[in-house]
């Protein structure tokens, strides 16, 4: 499915790509190490960590994650101020980001919800997309 949305990134004129290498990786993956591979892949790049406000408020609990703001600079999508829950973020407001509002109609959490209902979500993602999530019974 990520190879789908960057197809389709790809034939709105943005410049995508498909890094496999998480996927190729033997054994449990982590994002501190990922990030430190990267750094020194690319030692001159400024190098962003975009993640959703539910991986961020998870983000303390991850392995060494106070070393992650050393490595990259965190980007957290979230809901718009009003609609999240007073406190949410106390762990993770000690790990540095930028937020940014991410006005969707919903999360990713969301669309698996509706498609446990057996519900549509081609007006949520791509075409492509629900179509292989249609054809492939996923999270149902």
């Amino acid at each position: 499915m990520a190879g789908m949305l960057v197809a389709e990134l790809d034939r709105s004129c943005r410049n995508a790509t498909l890094d496999t290498r998480e996927l190729e990786h033997p054994g449990p993956s982590f994002t501190v190490e990922l990030l430190r591979r990267l750094r020194d892949e690319f030692p001159a790049d400024e190098l962003f960590l975009i993640v959703g406000e539910d991986s961020y408020r998870d983000m303390p609990k991850w392995m060494e994650s106070g070393a992650i703001p050393g490595l990259c600079t965190i980007v957290v999508f979230g809901r718009p101020v009003a609609e999240v829950p007073a406190g949410i973020m106390h762990e993770a407001e000690r790990l540095p980001a930028i937020f940014v509002e991410f006005d969707m109609p919903v999360s990713a959490t969301g669309v698996r919800a509706l498609l446990a209902k057996k519900e549509p979500v081609a007006h949520l993602v791509p075409r492509a997309i629900a179509a292989y999530i249609e054809a492939n019974g996923l999270y149902r």
